[in-house]
């Protein structure tokens, strides 16, 4: 898409003009335009625009349109629209990918598909509307000029607001940088441990069951994606369930008895001693991940916790939690989905090692 704007090329007929015209009592053929464009095509040269018309007419109402519209630059009689605006980019040392063309007829197609804007009003032709790269709301005459001048206009704001934007961009991909680094100073015991109680549980014969809400739900899908799939390397397939998928069970328990009660119902009919239950919850506060958890505890499975910088209390819940070293909600999946990443990794990575042994 276009970065910048510096030529604004317009067809006469069609496009500046309703494409009709009347007779005066000397026979003078006028051409019917709109105010609106009359003014736009003004404030256009104004915001440091040029303003170019090209025409396949070289009439005297071409003369008289000219001069109303205080324009100079003028190629009448085209009939090749796309060779007249490369002489134009030439002769005014702009690349031809700065030139927004409106234009409205089979012969401006061309010029539309090569420029950087390229504009079709509502009543084109097909083949113009096909080759625009978009077309506008308004006729030609009717207000399609103005309406291309105010797409330049935000394009350039657009422009002016982009040393803004990457800065504020910046800000935010610092911040998460300064994020994984607090993970990798001071995580990584927690996160061996999990990793060694996933390792555990496998090797035992034993399952995981995972859950959470939202991105956390996406995150226990993706984990069990990962282990019964594979992350690196091929494997045999391990009992990693995601009890977010279920959506009988999930409505069923919703609607029956509460919301709250989702997982730890699933988990009061799956869990067994020696196996490991993991809630996620980037508050560390939603009721039916702690109530998951608990139904874990009292099944005699192990614990295990994800969550943000507090903990909530979902942490007194857990054996192992891992509190991602960050306060908002974007940084803490953030850092959950790298180590969850590094869990299935080494898990993978031992277990593989393991077997070849």
């Amino acid at each position: 898409m276009v970065t910048t704007i510096r030529v604004l090329a317009l067809d006469i007929d069609g496009v500046l003009t309703d494409g009709t015209a009347s007779l005066s009592e000397s026979g003078d053929e006028d051409k019917r335009f709109c105010f609106q464009d009359l003014d736009a095509v003004t404030q256009a040269a104004r915001a440091g625009l040029t303003v170019a018309f090209v025409t396949g007419e070289d009439t005297p109402s071409v003369d008289r349109l000219m001069r109303r519209f205080n324009c100079d630059l003028v190629r009448r009689g085209v009939k090749e629209k796309l060779l007249a605006l490369e002489g134009l980019a030439r002769e005014l040392n702009v690349r031809l990918d700065e030139f927004c063309y409106v234009g409205d007829g089979d012969r401006d197609a061309s010029a539309l598909r090569h420029v950087g804007l390229g504009l079709a009003p509502l009543n084109a032709t097909r083949s113009a509307k096909a080759a625009a790269h978009r077309i506008l709301s308004k006729s030609g005459g009717a207000g399609a000029v103005a309406e291309a001048f105010g797409l330049i206009r935000q394009i350039h704001m657009f422009e002016e607001n982009a040393s803004v934007l990457e800065k504020d961009m910046y800000a935010i991909v610092k911040n998460s940088l300064e994020a994984h680094q607090r993970l990798l100073e001071l995580s990584l015991p927690t996160l061996v441990k999990i990793m060694q109680a996933f390792v555990r549980t496998i090797r035992s014969g034993n399952k995981i069951l995972l859950f959470g809400n939202g991105g956390s739900a996406a995150d226990a899908q993706h984990v069990a994606g990962e282990l019964v799939g594979r992350f690196l390397r091929e494997s045999e397939p391990w009992p990693v369930i995601a009890l977010t998928t279920d959506t009988s069970i999930l409505t069923a328990v919703g609607n029956d008895w509460e919301f709250a009660d989702v997982f730890a119902r699933q988990v009061r009919a799956l869990a067994k001693p020696g196996d490991l239950v993991a809630g996620i919850s980037t508050s560390g506060r939603s009721p039916n991940v702690i109530r998951g958890l608990q139904a874990g505890r009292a099944k005699g499975a192990a614990t295990i916790g994800f969550t943000g910088a507090s903990g909530g209390s979902l942490a007194e819940h857990a054996d192992l939690c891992f509190r991602a070293p960050a306060d908002s909600t974007p940084r803490i999946q953030e850092l959950h989905l790298l180590a969850w990443h590094t869990i299935c990794e080494m898990v993978e990575r031992e277990l593989l090692r393991t077997t070849e042994i």
